[in-house]
């Protein structure tokens, strides 16, 4: 490996996640943007959840299936938006308001636009680095599921 090489390496190393998600606008940047970051990271962060539980793999896939899914993000979203700040609301409504064209069978369209509220507002925390915030709420809703 030369020193170029060895030079990028190092620079990899150093790019800052946070720095870039702070460059992203959470008052111009539309719901459903945020709710497609705050799906992944729902799910991302359910999955280490669960792992970090030991689980095996039959039950991983089925508790991560149990909270990864629009009517339990739906409850979730019921029980803590009284709680948020006023803009976490306010992002969460403009997820929910969003233009949705198309709905699974597997909950309503209501509970499917609360869903997606939930994702703008995790996509938004996660933007923000409130990770301690995510995990809390993973904390309090995933522990009923073990």
């Amino acid at each position: 490996m030369d020193n170029v090489d060895r030079l990028q390496i190092e620079n990899i190393k150093n790019i800052k996640i946070k720095d870039k998600l702070q460059k992203i606008n959470l008052k111009e940047t539309n719901g459903i943007t945020l709710a497609y970051l705050g799906d992944s990271v729902w799910e991302l962060f359910i999955r280490k959840f669960y792992i970090e539980k030991n689980l095996n793999i039959k039950n991983l896939n089925k508790k991560v299936k149990a909270m990864v899914n629009a009517k339990k993000q739906s409850e979730i979203f019921e029980k803590i938006f009284s709680s948020l700040d006023k803009e976490y609301q306010e992002l969460g409504i403009r997820g929910k308001n969003s233009n949705i064209k198309s709905f699974p069978r597997s909950c309503s369209p209501y509970e499917y636009r609360k869903a997606t509220a939930f994702e703008a507002i995790i996509g938004s925390l996660y933007i923000n680095n409130e990770i301690d915030f995510i995990e809390n709420i993973i904390k309090i809703y995933a522990e009923e599921e073990i």
